[in-house]
């Protein structure tokens, strides 16, 4: 799926939109006091295009690059995170991850002791009883 940019009409009417300032919101829940010169700012998906085919204006805010640098940085965690959540929910494997040693999808349970037993079967039980 390719991704979808915003057409020059949204991009003017989101500039306007922030009268000359980033519409970024710091962790106090203020709006970030910079301001937006040529060629420092950037117009960012508010739910990241990965996610969502939507380049409308509704979708798109002006932010300045520290404000844009740090919203990147968690949209990469969260797009992540909902790619490995809709793979698992459709059943789709990485072909070369290997299981760990001893993990659950190992035929093989390690022991408290430091023993190793095959597992599904009572061999720890047979090993008490003699």
């Amino acid at each position: 799926m390719p991704r979808r940019e915003f057409r020059k009409a949204v991009l003017r009417a989101a500039l306007d939109r922030a009268m000359g300032r980033c519409e970024g919101v710091l962790t106090d829940g203020s709006r970030c006091p910079c301001a937006l010169h040529v060629g420092r700012f950037h117009y960012d998906h508010i739910v990241p295009a990965a996610l969502t085919e939507d380049a409308s204006l509704e979708n798109c805010q002006v932010l300045c690059r520290p404000c844009h640098a740090a919203k990147t940085v968690v949209d990469v965690g969260v797009i992540a995170r909902v790619r490995r959540v809709r793979d698992r929910h459709t059943g789709i494997t990485d072909a070369y991850r290997r299981s760990l040693q001893g993990g659950k999808a190992s035929p093989f349970k390690r022991l408290i002791g430091g023993g190793v037993v095959r597992r599904g079967t009572d061999e720890r039980l047979d090993k008490q009883d003699r």
